[in-house]
Order: structure tokens, then C-alpha cells, then sequence
């Protein structure tokens, strides 16, 4: 078995995770993008995240989120709209993005940019 070189889970994972990162603006992106990419099946990507406790869409979810709340945090982004904002971290419906942002995070996007006093918004948008 010289020469061949078999990922561990957690590397294979890892490798995932920094392409959906790579990918975050893409709207489109999908479990069999991913699979394919890696040159793996769909349902081991799924079992991959399921062994940390999560699902595939979660994860891309929770990292777009993520990604939207720190540049709602950041002051060189204040020109910029919160609807960009959310259409540059791959939320394409404005509506669906509004909802679980106030359910994730317990206030508007607009409020964590204003830095009203959140129920810990803040601290798990920069954690």
C-alpha cells in the first residue's frame, strides 16, 4: 500500500468544512456538490457530520449566519446593505434569511448592527 495516501474522518471532515467555506457565497451549493468534489458518496458526507452531532445543512446554515453576523459587527461594512450582506454569505431569500437570523441570534440583523443591548447576540456572533 505504498504511495496510496487514506484521509482520516476527522481530516476528510476538515477538508469539507474548508471547501463549504471556500463556497459560502454560492446559493446553490448542495450535498452532492460536495460529495462530488471530494470524490465521495452523499450519505458518507452525511454520516461524517452525523458522527460530530450535526447535519450537512446545519453546518452550511450555522456558517453563513456566522458569516453575516461578523460583517454586521465590522464598521468598514456599514455602507454597505444587509440584504448584501446576506446575499455575499449565499442567503438568495432575503425573507427565509431574516427569520433564522432572529431565531439564531434573538434579534433583527439590524439590531446587532446598531449594537442594541441582544440577549448575547454579539458574543456568539464573534465567538
Amino acid at each position: 500500500m505504498d504511495g496510496y495516501f487514506f484521509p482520516t474522518r476527522s481530516s476528510r471532515l476538515g477538508a469539507i468544512k474548508a471547501f463549504i467555506v471556500s463556497e459560502i457565497d454560492n446559493p446553490a451549493l448542495c450535498l452532492a456538490d460536495i460529495a462530488a468534489h471530494q470524490g465521495i458518496s452523499s450519505s458518507y458526507v452525511r454520516k461524517l457530520f452525523a458522527a460530530e452531532g450535526t447535519r450537512f445543512t446545519a453546518f452550511v446554515l450555522e456558517t453563513r449566519l456566522e458569516y453575516v453576523s461578523r460583517m454586521l459587527l465590522d464598521p468598514d461594512n456599514r455602507a454597505q446593505s444587509i440584504s448584501a450582506m446576506a446575499l455575499k454569505c449565499g442567503f438568495n431569500d432575503i425573507s427565509y434569511f431574516n427569520r433564522v437570523f432572529r431565531k439564531r441570534y434573538g434579534c433583527t440583523p439590524s439590531d446587532l448592527r446598531r449594537g442594541r443591548d441582544v440577549t448575547g447576540a454579539a458574543e456568539s456572533a464573534t465567538a
